[in-house]
């Protein structure tokens, strides 16, 4: 299968091992999130397997060209159908991955998916970033945020939610504008000729209120 090709054409080149076992899981996570997307308006109601595979799989899995983990604890905001935290997930199964969503529907959903794959430290959230109470307050080690325009409120609860030497990770296509709450950030760039154009923004924590 060309799709398959692809992913593991990728992983191999940024160092993935375990690369067959990861493939299944993924292509797994593919049919349950496309059959979740005909109830649940995950993604887009009319993706296909080549947008999922292209658009919204390996788009998530982009930024392990630059960014790797271990044993963090991270949080991806605003993650819709699990996206990028179940892909990342599978690749970093040593990591304790978050998904935060506001949209109680697709959490369910999520959920659902989450069982089927019997992915374990792997946790939905239903509620909006800003609204995590004190508990989850220097929490994470990493907040990743794919499809979130950013916001001066979310700046604001993320640098609570994240540890000293914590960091953000965004996802970012070629408009900008929304990164002028952060005064410093490292961009890297992640296009992919089956994706577009794609920027990984690194802002760590120490970063957030530094002068230019």
């Amino acid at each position: 299968m060309e799709y398959s090709h692809v992913i593991r054409e990728y992983l191999s080149s940024c160092g993935i091992t375990g690369i067959e076992e990861k493939l299944e899981q993924l292509t797994a996570f593919q049919g349950y999130l496309r059959e979740a997307n005909e109830k649940v308006n995950l993604i887009s109601r009319q993706a296909d397997a080549a947008d999922i595979w292209y658009n919204h799989i390996l788009d998530s899995i982009l930024i392990i060209r630059f960014v790797s983990f271990s044993q963090e604890t991270i949080l991806d905001f605003g993650s819709g159908g699990g996206l990028p935290g179940i892909p990342l997930k599978i690749l970093f199964p040593e990591t304790r991955m978050y998904l935060l969503d506001s949209r109680n529907r697709k959490m369910e959903a999520v959920r659902n998916i989450l069982k089927k794959l019997d992915l374990t430290e792997c946790f939905p959230i239903t509620s909006r970033l800003e609204e995590l109470d004190r508990s989850w307050e220097g929490y994470f080690d990493v907040i990743l945020s794919r499809s979130v325009r950013q916001e001066r409120v979310f700046k604001q609860a993320m640098e609570k939610l994240l540890v000293r030497q914590g960091k953000v990770l965004l996802y970012k296509s070629q408009k900008l504008d929304d990164l002028e709450i952060f005064p410093f950030y490292k961009s890297y760039n992640i296009s992919h000729p089956r994706v577009g154009t794609r920027i990984l923004i690194e802002i760590k924590k120490e970063m957030f209120h530094m002068e230019h």
